[in-house]
């Protein structure tokens, strides 16, 4: 009889035993390796074609195999853990086969999936959206790219990234797709009516402003600028409001700035500037509307049409457009609207110079003066100016640029 060795068979079952683990440690870790490199690969670091042929060749992927990239971006202040089972839900959504990359990027989760058809896609994104919302009480904002090669994920990255803030345009629950953005990448210009905006907002008219800005925020969304420009349209519009309101109270509407400045959508941006109009427009109106006598209503209608005529005077207006007697006129102008007819004049003069000054204008001074009825006197049209406003034209001037650059 032969005897056995215990120390052969005991090294032999550690060997075995060492190499299964080896086995079932390396297939656990497979799948993180995995994700790992395609990360690198979209992110850009390290050396990023090596990467790939690496990732391909030890992964036995195609180079062109189709997918599609999808970003979740949970509504703000999501805290961690949410976060966690967020991606959990989203990986669970899809299916684990489906899964090539998930990912959490910053306050988003990234997902690359094999699934390209977008009905389907779209479905599973619906059914996320409604998870979310129904356990996490949360929004949810996505946007999804079209089916290209694997190859191609770091352009998709790219792509969908820089397009995030194009939600800028939503409610905070829309989806998005790569073929369907129409929000354009050049700061296209829009020319919103802001000296309209502000009379009717001095005048009380509540009714003429809410038409006003309803126009304003309709060709926003129709010219659909980057949300930087938006925002920069929306801050004049706000400053031209503001200016209307009572001295006393421009500090406190000033801070409304700040807050239009951290406001993610422009639908949040409109509620805001609705409501603050309606408090200014409501504290204007009594006492700024009047109900007029018609030879009144027809005195204001005259001078708004030749605010620019030089020859503009209560006895040219009283002469040969009305055809009344003079005195008559200016007694009934100031009983019924409280000041003077040179001194209304004046206003509504320099009222429309700030607005030429303040909406971006190229035109000199000179120009501005005769636009509003000074004639070839820019001199005298400055030293009122001033003594309206407190500084010059040119140093108002410099203050609207100093404004829009902040902005």
């Amino acid at each position: 009889m032969f005897k056995v060795d215990d120390t052969v068979h005991s090294s032999k079952n550690i060997s075995e035993s060492f190499e299964r683990m080896v086995i079932e440690e390396s297939e656990r870790v497979k799948p993180i390796i995995k994700e790992q490199f395609l990360k690198e690969y979209i992110l850009g670091t390290g050396d990023t074609e090596e990467i790939f042929e690496i990732y391909c060749r030890t992964f036995d992927v195609d180079k062109m195999m189709p997918v599609r990239m999808i970003i979740f971006k949970p509504s703000d202040g999501c805290p961690y853990e949410d976060m966690f089972f967020i991606k959990n839900a989203v990986e669970k959504c899809f299916g684990e086969g489906a899964v090539l990359l998930s990912i959490n990027i910053r306050d988003c989760i990234l997902l690359v999936t094999s699934i390209t058809d977008r009905s389907e896609v779209k479905k599973i994104i619906d059914q996320i959206s409604a998870l979310v919302k129904k356990c996490y009480d949360r929004k949810v904002s996505v946007i999804y790219s079209r089916s290209a090669p694997i190859v191609d994920v770091p352009d998709m990255y790219e792509c969908l990234s820089g397009r995030m803030s194009y939600f800028f345009y939503g409610d905070g629950t829309e989806i998005l797709y790569e073929g369907d953005f129409s929000i354009t990448e050049n700061d296209c210009m829009i020319e919103p009516k802001y000296g309209a905006i502000e009379r009717a907002v001095r005048s009380g008219d509540i009714e003429k402003t809410k038409s006003l800005l309803s126009d304003f925020f309709g060709s926003l969304e129709t010219a659909s600028p980057t949300p930087a420009l938006a925002k920069t349209y929306c801050l004049e519009l706000y400053v031209c409001m503001i200016r209307c309101c009572d001295v006393e109270k421009i500090d406190k509407y000033m801070k409304g700035m700040v807050e239009i400045q951290k406001l993610k959508t422009l639908c949040g941006i409109k509620e805001f500037i609705n409501e603050k109009a309606a408090e200014i427009v409501k504290a204007n109106a009594p006492k700024t509307t009047k109900i007029y006598s018609s030879l009144i209503k027809d005195t204001i209608r005259v001078i708004e049409e030749n605010i620019g005529n030089e020859n503009l005077s209560l006895r040219w207006l009283a002469g040969t457009i009305l055809y009344t007697n003079v005195d008559y006129l200016g007694k009934l102008f100031k009983k019924e609207t409280g000041k003077n007819f040179s001194h209304y004049v004046m206003e509504k003069r320099m009222e429309l110079a700030k607005e030429l000054i303040v909406g971006g204008q190229k035109d000199r001074i000179y120009e501005v003066a005769e636009k509003v009825g000074y004639g070839s006197n820019s001199q005298y049209f400055s030293q009122v100016f001033k003594k309206y406003t407190g500084v010059s034209p040119l140093e108002y001037k410099e203050y609207a640029r100093m404004v829009r650059n902040a902005m």
